[in-house]
């Protein structure tokens, strides 16, 4: 149930619900809606009646009103004390008093210089009199007050009760601990608002995931190179290297190992920078065709040394401009060339294709290979995260990672499909605004 259902139930049932019991309540103090209905008109007898006594009337004209109005009691007497008419036709006055019976007494001009008393008695009247000595006066406020307290504990109980689930949430988020779920009930604001939170939580959760993926690849990437230079530095200064020769060796390694060190140590710092925004783009508009043909033509020279087939297709119009910065762009679109030539099947084809439509230029870049695991697929743009074939190789895994920032910061999408044994194509699709 919606809060807006909520709160409505709450303004109609304390509309709509106290009317109800007001009504139930007059019917059982006067017995019945047919007294109400029977006072009504007594009382609208009682209200002509003083309407008409206000000047002389005619007596003939009075007395047929009485007869014909709704059934109440009156007596009328002379000034002189003569009975003259009565609703029972009998002059029993002096019983009705006896019996405690209340009557309005009226003076009554007739036209002729006569006049007359009225004994008016309403029978209705007495069951009003009857519920004001009754508890029921003091039972209505009550019941009013209890319905209208319990409707609005009731929304209330059940608001609280939702927004105190996810205050506790909150706070264990604040604590640090993401191991838990919110329940969902319903589908209205706070329902709502309890998936957007599951939803956040799990993000979190990825994200810290994310992050201990990144310190164990970089305590891995940099453990190694480091172990090999201390190996090395340590047998020279413990006289392994006996020999110029050894000692040139030796340090040869070391060198080579630092430079491998420094390298990583610099795609560390570009991906930071590219993951933080720190990475000042420089943009300048750029002609797509002409920035890809630069890059074909690269492509096409390692196709001969790698032994491939090297195919391209470019559909793109001439005029077509994109602001980019060409040295990060230029070095994405190398990382992921140098990667179809590295995992393709010898003697296959390397494909690039450009075309423009659905409000954008689609740039597609495709090999024939192992491929990509399904599983590896949903991780293939995240840093240091390299797949199950190639969990040997070496490289710090930040170079797709560092793509994809790139490629993101410029506004664009990339993408990549994979068939095991089959085709696996990176598409990159530049929006044209």
């Amino acid at each position: 149930m919606s809060l807006k259902t909520r709160f409505v139930l709450l303004v109609v049932g304390s509309v709509l619900i106290p009317n109800i019991i007001i009504m139930m309540i007059v019917g059982l103090s006067f017995g019945g809606f047919n007294n109400i209905y029977a006072l009504h008109k007594q009382m609208k007898t009682y209200y002509t009646v003083n309407k008409m006594i206000r000047r002389p009337v005619d007596k003939k004209e009075f007395f047929t009103y009485l007869q014909s109005s709704s059934p109440v009691d009156y007596y009328i007497i002379s000034s002189d004390r003569t009975f003259l008419t009565s609703s029972t036709g009998t002059n029993d006055l002096a019983n009705a008093l006896q019996k405690g019976r209340t009557f309005t007494v009226r003076e009554v001009a007739f036209t002729g210089n006569s006049s007359a008393l009225l004994f008016l008695h309403l029978p209705a009247l007495e069951h009003f009199a009857l519920a004001r000595q009754t508890p029921f006066q003091l039972v209505a406020p009550l019941v009013l007050l209890s319905v209208l307290s319990l409707l609005s504990l009731i929304v209330i109980r059940s608001i609280n009760s939702s927004l105190k689930k996810i205050e506790e949430a909150t706070r264990k988020v604040a604590e640090g601990n993401y191991d838990f779920e919110l329940p969902v009930r319903g589908n209205d604001s706070i329902a709502s608002l309890s998936r957007s939170f599951n939803i956040m939580i799990e993000k979190v959760r990825e994200e810290y995931s994310r992050r201990a993926r990144f310190f164990m690849g970089v305590s891995h990437d940099l453990k190694t190179p480091l172990a090999s230079i201390s190996g090395y530095a340590d047998a020279i200064l413990e006289g392994y290297a006996d020999s110029k020769e050894s000692l040139d060796k030796y340090a040869g390694i070391i060198k080579d190992k630092s430079g491998l060190l420094l390298d990583r140590v610099y795609h560390l710092i570009d991906f930071v920078k590219l993951e933080t925004g720190e990475w000042k783009i420089s943009f300048q508009d750029t002609p797509l065709k002409k920035f890809l043909l630069g890059i074909i033509d690269a492509a096409s020279v390692d196709a001969e040394l790698y032994h491939y087939t090297f195919e391209s297709k470019i559909f793109i119009p001439d005029s077509v401009v994109v602001p980019m910065d060409t040295g990060l762009v230029r070095r994405s679109f190398d990382n992921i060339i140098h990667n179809a030539f590295r995992y393709a099947e010898e003697g296959t084809r390397i494909k690039i294709t450009a075309e423009e439509g659905n409000g954008g230029i689609t740039i597609s870049i495709a090999n024939r290979g192992k491929g990509i695991p399904e599983e590896d697929l949903h991780y293939i743009f995240e840093p240091f995260y390299r797949g199950s074939s190639t969990r040997n190789e070496d490289g710090f895994g930040l170079g797709l990672a560092n793509v994809a920032s790139v490629i993101k910061s410029h506004g664009w999408e990339i993408s990549v499909t994979s068939v095991p044994g089959g085709i696996t194509t990176f598409t990159i699709f530049v929006p044209l605004s």
